[in-house]
């Protein structure tokens, strides 16, 4: 099952869906570049590992030029700053 989110980054609409991801990817950020640039994210992520993955490909959407490794160490430097401050998700309902 997915869920679909709506938001904007710099004056672009994205669209964020999370879903069932095959293979080693935990998520997937298509370009500002495409027809509709949206960041696929696996459903089956919790915790901290998905603010990090969520962080992670909201940054390549920002900036694409960055390299991945910069991007994962960015990621988990966020991720780890906002969950020490007790951010986490919560439910709808």
């Amino acid at each position: 099952m997915s869920s679909d989110h709506h938001f904007r980054l710099d004056g672009t609409e994205w669209l964020l869906r999370f879903t069932l991801l095959k293979g080693q990817a935990y998520g997937y950020t298509y370009s500002q570049d495409a027809a509709s640039p949206r960041i696929i994210i696996d459903s089956r992520l919790r915790g901290r590992k998905r603010l990090e993955v969520l962080v992670h490909e909201l940054l390549h959407a920002m900036n694409p030029t960055i390299s991945e490794e910069h991007v994962t160490q960015q990621g988990k430097d966020i991720a780890r700053v906002l969950w020490t401050l007790n951010y986490r998700e919560v439910s709808d309902g």
